[in-house]
């Protein structure tokens, strides 16, 4: 679907539909961006093998913290739901995951390389794709509220 189909489906949505829409995007897109994060880490790590190298235990940690706070981090485990229905760049990554790195064996390394570098490349196209509806939505919704105030009431009244 072009983001031009996309953008005129949302003119077609009901708000609630077009809220949830969003939220269900949002969520996609931290599921994508921490899978992300992880295929560079262990890209990292190959890629230090490959060097000739095998990291440090520093480096391990420092690639397990992120440089992110504790609120931000999530498990691994949470990054395992839908990876099963086969479909999106998300689906083959748990059979990537569970691949042993082959530290001693060059050639096996390099694959595994390029397998990461193909995985890191469809999840940061489909994130851009992901950005770019989040940012459609909340331009219609945007839209929506300045053509319509009233509809606001529904977001800042209580209860």
């Amino acid at each position: 679907m072009t983001e031009d189909a996309f953008a005129d489906r949302l003119r077609e949505q009901p708000l609630a539909g077009l809220r949830a829409l969003r939220e269900s995007l949002q969520e996609e897109e931290r599921r994508v961006s921490y899978w992300r994060q992880l295929v560079q880490g262990r890209l990292d790590l190959v890629r230090t093998g490959l060097e000739g190298g095998l990291p440090a235990p520093g480096s391990l940690a420092r690639l397990a913290g992120g440089g992110r706070s504790a609120a931000r981090r999530r498990s691994p485990a949470w990054t395992l739901v839908g990876l099963d229905d086969g479909t999106g760049p998300v689906a083959g990554l748990g059979t990537l995951w569970d691949t042993p790195i082959p530290w001693n064996h060059l050639a096996e390394l390099a694959q595994v390389e390029r397998g990461l570098v193909e995985a890191e490349v469809e999840l940061s196209v489909y994130r851009r794709v992901l950005h770019q509806r989040i940012d459609a939505c909340t331009a219609e919704l945007v839209g929506r509220y300045v053509r319509d105030p009233s509809q606001l009431e529904a977001l800042v009244r209580p209860g």
